[in-house]
């Protein structure tokens, strides 16, 4: 079964706040990019500011969230990540300076970890083992840390690279870029969910495009399991 999650990326807390509102109402899932200004340009809104709006109600506590940290050190963030109750904490593997360390604390505090691999990054530089530990691979499709980028189909073999190894035991991610084509080519590739920012937050009627792109990985999902 896949998924699809919106995102938000913005260093504005109106946008934010904003989108939240409007995505509770709409989506069972939500992932809030975390950008620090030292492993991408620019800095985001900081878990401060969310943490402000989960106190005032604005994030809703039935709205399950990702927390994509493309931050320095993504292990000395879980602490102040647990304080807006996320379900699945992300980081980018790059800036990790003890990968299996950052899963573990993770996990210890009873939350999914995900691992995240950057454009550039080769499948085959990651130890064989984290690929196992984590609940979640991601692999990003454009650099990490600006929005609004295209596709980048590199992105396809690394996802089936992931896929042999873990089979399905673990779930891959995709995050950007991503249209109903590239989404159609990511789940054949072997990915599970998809997360999607400009061609969801652009839609005029975001319960529509929400359940459209549900629909799509439903019906690709029938045609890979029915051998097409």
């Amino acid at each position: 079964m896949g998924e699809i999650v919106p995102t938000i990326l913005t260093a504005d807390l109106d946008e934010f706040s904003r989108k939240a509102t409007l995505a509770k109402e709409v989506v069972g899932r939500l992932q809030i990019d975390i950008i620090d200004g030292k492993f991408a340009f620019p800095r985001t809104v900081d878990l401060a500011g969310i943490k402000q709006l989960f106190d005032a109600g604005l994030l809703a506590s039935n709205l399950h969230l990702d927390l994509h940290l493309m931050v320095n050190r993504p292990e000395d963030w879980v602490r102040r990540c647990l304080e807006v109750l996320p379900e699945r904490i992300i980081g980018q593997i790059e800036m990790m300076a003890e990968a299996r360390g950052f899963i573990n604390q993770v996990v210890d505090s009873g939350v999914q970890a995900g691992i995240a691999l950057d454009m550039e990054t080769p499948v085959e530089s990651v130890d064989e083992e984290l690929y196992h530990l984590a609940d979640l691979i991601l692999v990003m499709s454009v650099k990490a840390g600006a929005g609004g980028q295209e596709f980048d189909r590199r992105a396809l073999p690394k996802i089936a690279q992931i896929k042999k190894k873990v089979g399905d035991l673990v779930k891959i991610g995709v995050d950007g870029g991503l249209d109903e084509e590239s989404i159609e080519l990511c789940q054949q590739a072997g990915a599970d969910i998809f997360y999607v920012g400009k061609t969801f937050w652009e839609a005029e009627n975001l319960e529509k495009r929400y359940n459209e792109l549900s629909k799509l990985i439903e019906d690709r999902r029938k045609k890979i399991e029915a051998g097409f």
